[in-house]
């Protein structure tokens, strides 16, 4: 075989090496749809209460609206963090494929450079998925409480 085949072929490989990360930027994008659904989920909720809070008069059905906008802001922050985080690691996933493409053109070693940036972008994908775990427990710690204190009709 000549050179010119050789070099087809270790493409082909090196192609084949990254089509796994790509997978994986594609899961991370459908987290990112999910944590984006969540937020807007929130924010709209703030609204609502907002408005609620400036037309309303009466102390203690505003004190529960800002304790319910406290809960929210504070899954607001976990959603914001578990965003940033899977965002980063999209990044770092996106430099590993460079990276792939990079050392084999180039003919360099950058095994330690891709192995450091998928361990970087793996552990940030943790802290974004517990951050997002953070904000459900908080999001069901709130909605408890709204079921402790509501007077439910369990018969609608």
């Amino acid at each position: 075989m000549n050179s010119e085949v050789i070099n087809i072929l270790t493409m082909a490989k090196v192609i084949q090496t990254a089509v796994a990360p790509v997978f994986l930027i594609t899961g991370i994008a459908a987290t990112l749809g999910v944590l984006s659904n969540r937020l807007a989920r929130i924010t709209d909720r703030a609204r609502q209460l907002e408005r609620k809070l400036k037309v309303s008069t009466d102390e203690d059905f505003n004190k529960s609206l800002t304790t319910e906008l406290r809960a929210l802001l504070k899954r607001s922050r976990c959603i914001h963090i578990a965003f940033s985080l899977s965002v980063l690691s999209a990044l770092l996933v996106c430099a590993v494929v460079m990276c792939l493409f990079l050392s084999h053109i180039q003919s360099i070693n950058l095994s330690v450079t891709i192995a450091s940036c998928f361990v970087a972008a793996m552990a940030l994908l943790i802290c974004g998925f517990l951050s997002l775990l953070g904000e459900v427990f908080l999001a069901t710690r709130s909605m408890r409480r709204g079921m402790i204190f509501a007077d439910i009709d369990i018969n609608d």
